[in-house]
């Protein structure tokens, strides 16, 4: 009797073990075109996944794989609810599956699929970093890092470390918060300074680096980055110089300035920008006649630029407010002097207007042309056009 009771007992299990195998196949079955039964696949195969018998099996994780991958690919509505993440689910899938094939049964299906799913996961951080979901977007790029390092692909995909950082970078400044942001900013880092390690991305990566110090409040950090940008790429970094001779005005230090524009300028003569930043520093050291032959040559090479024309224009008439004011600071008595310096003043402000006006009919509503006009105008009583300028600055209040 017992011997009897063991044999029906092997049979039984044996019929469970069968059965969980044909649940697999019935999984194979259900994903074919012709059938198409994706929700009753998914449900066969989760349930072979998670049973003592075929849960340990390569080809049922191969085969989960498969049923999720397809879900992903599907179009079909009612099969879009059937995970959050099928593309997570079946990559995760595959990598089970190879650490079970021992006997290496699938191991060219398993590259292939695990292959395939590094560049859909490249592709999907692609949109969603056009949809603005910057957070989803950074562990889409992750997961492509993170296949590339598996041991049996081993082949770092480059372009994944800069996308991720850009990727990061947007998501800290979509934050409410400092403290919600540095997490992302630190990988942006991070991961910039990982493509900066496998020279990928050019000089830019060098000015979004910086870009994220200057997010967390390091500017030495930031002008480390453009320097070695510049250093990397002295012929093909402008925007770099550009930024860096700004961080040195900002401290005030022309001279360090001044030396970056100079070699700036040696890179690319051409650049409206450049000469754009070098009047403006001129105009600060008091260098006026060197300043407004700059600007005329950013309108020289850009005949549409408002802030060629405003520069310009401002040099000026910040001489016409300066000879105004020592006009004002002379004793009534000195009505000669007075005379001549009101003079001297209506000379530098007639000098500005041309180009205020060149530049206001390029933008009628920016505020700082329109603050110089009314006040050219009201000087000269050009009623008309002082009410059109009066009539703009009245309606941005």
């Amino acid at each position: 009797m017992r011997k009897t009771f063991l044999l029906i007992t092997c049979l039984i299990g044996s019929g469970v073990a069968f059965g969980q195998s044909n649940k697999v196949q019935t999984a194979i079955n259900m994903i074919k075109p012709e059938s198409n039964q994706l929700d009753q696949a998914k449900l066969m195969i989760d349930e072979a996944s998670v049973h003592a018998k075929t849960a340990g099996e390569a080809k049922t994780w191969y085969i989960r794989g498969l049923v999720y991958y397809k879900i992903y690919q599907s179009n079909d509505a009612k099969f879009k609810t059937l995970d959050p993440d099928p593309l997570k689910q079946a990559y995760q899938s595959f990598i089970k599956a190879k650490e079970l094939d021992v006997t290496k049964r699938y191991d060219d299906q398993l590259l292939f699929e695990i292959t395939r799913a590094s560049a859909d996961f490249f592709n999907r951080g692609a949109i969603e970093y056009e949809q603005k979901r910057f957070a989803k977007s950074v562990e889409s790029f992750e997961t492509v890092m993170a296949i590339s390092k598996l041991p049996f692909i081993n082949q770092l995909d480059t372009p994944s470390f800069f996308n991720a950082a850009l990727s990061a970078q947007m998501a800290g400044e979509n934050e409410a918060n400092k403290e919600q942001a540095t997490p992302f900013y630190n990988k942006a880092i991070e991961y910039y300074n990982r493509s900066i390690a496998l020279n990928w991305g050019g000089p830019d990566v060098y000015h979004y680096l910086a870009e994220v110090y200057l997010k967390k409040g390091d500017s030495v950090a930031a002008a480390k980055s453009y320097e070695a940008g510049i250093s990397k790429y002295p012929n093909k970094s402008v925007s770099l110089y550009i930024s860096l001779i700004n961080y040195y005005l900002s401290k005030k230090d022309l001279l360090t300035g001044f030396d970056y524009i100079e070699k700036a300028l040696d890179v690319d003569s051409t650049n409206a920008s450049l000469w754009e930043v070098y009047g403006s520093a001129l105009e600060k050291r008091g260098e006026r006649d060197k300043a407004i032959e700059a600007f005329k040559k950013v309108i020289e090479l850009d005949a549409k630029s408002l802030r060629g024309y405003y520069w310009l224009g401002l040099v000026y008439f910040n001489q016409g407010v300066e000879s105004q004011g020592k006009a004002n600071a002379l004793p009534l008595s000195d009505a000669e002097g007075y005379k001549k310096e009101v003079a001297a003043a209506d000379g530098f402000f007639r000098q500005a207007l041309p180009y205020f006006e060149q530049g206001y009919v390029i933008d009628p509503e920016d505020a700082q042309l329109l603050t110089g006009l009314n006040h050219i105008y009201y000087r000269f009583k050009m009623t008309d056009k002082l009410a059109a300028v009066k009539q703009r600055i009245d309606a941005k209040k």
